[in-house]
């Protein structure tokens, strides 16, 4: 998996949260203005953040806490040094001197909470997230030898709903001082809303309603399916990404929804390659809301995507072709084949074939 885009199309809430859910290894870099941020993952948590606007050192946070003196601190990258950085200055720090894991674990997570937190200023720029087979925890990646990492990591999600929380409370402020005024830079920077629904108030607008999420890149065909689920008392939520996808599902499963899931089989991978980004969705869905039913659509018949979507016990259907889509005719009876699926989940559960 590889994400390369604009910070204006996909925030940084958004890019953690797909991230987090594909569990995935690497390195998010950003790039805004001049500046320069990174964000990296094991597993799909984060272990470490760097930036070139927020330049404070885990030994400079220890001296300002009180935790260790300046003296231990020349001692300690005396050490690090002698041994070729071969272990973080945490590290030295509790074994040769004494120092609490406890303080240092502390210390870590609030300068990556510090310095992801900032990055959501960042309205506008690009980022690329690179998969890597590990994260090294050592210089072998050229680390400074004064910046920090988490052997645990970070939820992404927390971060993405906090960071968010933060720019909205600072953004509030900044329209409320500068009411009729001009904003600065700075200011607009904070224009970004992480379109997941994370916000206390979205949750007091469920419906009774089955919600349905439909992804598929085609454009006429998603429109003519959405608009069919709905008349059919359907509220559906449509995407043409699987990112936006994966964002919106786990936005409706916080608020206490369990959407169905219509997923068109043939469209391109999030990195961008391939035709089987359906598949690779419905992986990924699967990986993270084992409880949701998932409906895999599809025109074109592909014999080894076919098994791979059977044994993730997910329903195949066979979809219109887009040249089918103004037939009422056709339209209709697929309509009322998915619509009764949705509906009766419970006589639904193993993989079928519906034609």
């Amino acid at each position: 998996m590889s994400l390369v885009g604009n910070l204006e199309e996909l925030g940084l809430g958004e890019i953690l949260q797909i991230v987090s859910l594909s569990r995935k290894t690497g390195v998010l870099s950003l790039s805004s203005r001049g500046r320069d941020g990174s964000v990296f993952f094991r597993q799909g948590q984060v272990v470490r953040a760097a930036s070139s606007c927020y330049q404070h050192s885990l030994g400079e946070v220890l001296i300002q806490k009180g935790a260790i003196d300046s003296a231990v601190l020349r001692k300690s990258l005396a050490l690090q040094q002698e041994n070729g950085f071969s272990e973080l200055l945490g590290v030295i720090l509790v074994k040769n001197f004494c120092i609490s894991q406890d303080i240092i674990d502390e210390v870590v997570r609030e300068q990556i909470e510090k310095v992801v937190f900032s990055l959501f200023a960042w309205g506008e720029g690009t980022f690329k997230f690179e998969v890597q087979s590990s994260i090294e925890t050592v210089d072998g990646t050229k680390m400074d030898p004064l910046q920090f990492m988490l052997d645990q990591g970070l939820n992404p999600q927390f971060l993405a709903m906090e960071g968010t929380r933060i720019q909205d409370e600072k953004r509030q402020a900044t329209e409320a001082e500068s009411a009729g005024g001009d904003r600065s830079d700075d200011a607009a920077d904070l224009a970004f809303d992480l379109a997941d629904g994370s916000k206390p108030s979205a949750t007091h607008h469920q419906t009774a309603q089955q919600p349905v999420v439909i992804v598929d890149d085609d454009g006429p065909t998603l429109r003519g399916i959405a608009d069919g689920l709905t008349e059919n008392g359907f509220v559906v939520h449509a995407m043409t990404r699987s990112e936006d996808t994966l964002v919106k599902v786990d936005s409706l499963r916080r608020g206490g929804e369990r959407p169905a899931v219509l997923i068109d089989m043939i469209m391109p991978k999030m990195d961008g390659s391939g035709v089987l980004g359906g598949v690779e969705l419905l992986e990924l869905l699967h990986n993270n809301f084992k409880e949701l039913q998932l409906i895999v659509m599809t025109d074109y018949r592909h014999t080894e995507a076919e098994k791979k979507i059977r044994e993730l016990g997910a329903l195949f259907v066979i979809k219109p072709r887009r040249v089918e889509i103004n037939t009422p005719m056709i339209m209709d009876s697929f309509l009322t084949r998915i619509t009764y699926v949705i509906s009766h989940p419970s006589k639904s559960e193993t993989a079928v074939e519906w034609q």
